[in-house]
């Protein structure tokens, strides 16, 4: 199953990033609010199996690393190809760093330098989403106490999202 960690924003923060979220419409398709998150960690496929193991590593490191504020923003971008709006998140790094050093070796590596962020919405088909979507500023920080172990299924029209695993961020 695919699966992440990442961490949700509160409900207010949620409120705030509705404001500069875009409507649906023909060519674009706002990702549900409910599954707004910061990935920390892709873990690609991941066997039933070895989810347990990968859990409890995590859980550790996490714990270890401690809150964080998160703060999303300044300005919503367009990123694959202006086919997805975005708005990028810091305050996270600490987090993701925590879960390479424990995870190396026992998952998919990190495809690239992490780079925090949080998806407002995607191209529908295989269209480009509007310039106009990109540059709307956006100040939104939000304390980061707990971080999620998910896994996800691909629909044809979305990502379902389950929160199989929570980890307090209580060190630091």
């Amino acid at each position: 199953m695919r699966a992440f960690v990442a961490v949700y924003p509160d409900e207010a923060a949620r409120a705030e990033l509705a404001d500069v979220a875009p409507e649906d419409a023909d060519d674009v398709r706002v990702t549900d609010m409910a599954e707004w998150h910061v990935t920390l960690r892709f873990l690609g496929q991941v066997d039933l199996d070895h989810l347990d193991v990968v859990a409890a590593t995590a859980g550790r490191a996490l714990a270890a690393a401690g809150p964080r504020t998160i703060t999303l923003g300044p300005l919503t971008a367009l990123g694959t190809g202006a086919r997805v709006l975005f708005v990028p998140a810091s305050g996270a790094e600490p987090l993701a760093e925590a879960l390479d050093e424990a995870l190396d070796g026992s998952v998919e590596p990190r495809d690239g330098p992490y780079r925090g962020h949080l998806t407002l919405a995607r191209a529908r088909g295989r269209g480009r989403l509007p310039s106009t979507l990109s540059g709307t500023p956006v100040h939104v920080d939000f304390p980061a106490t707990e971080a999620v172990l998910v896994v996800s299924r691909l629909d044809p029209d979305r990502a379902v999202h389950q929160v199989v695993r929570r980890f307090p961020l209580v060190g630091g």
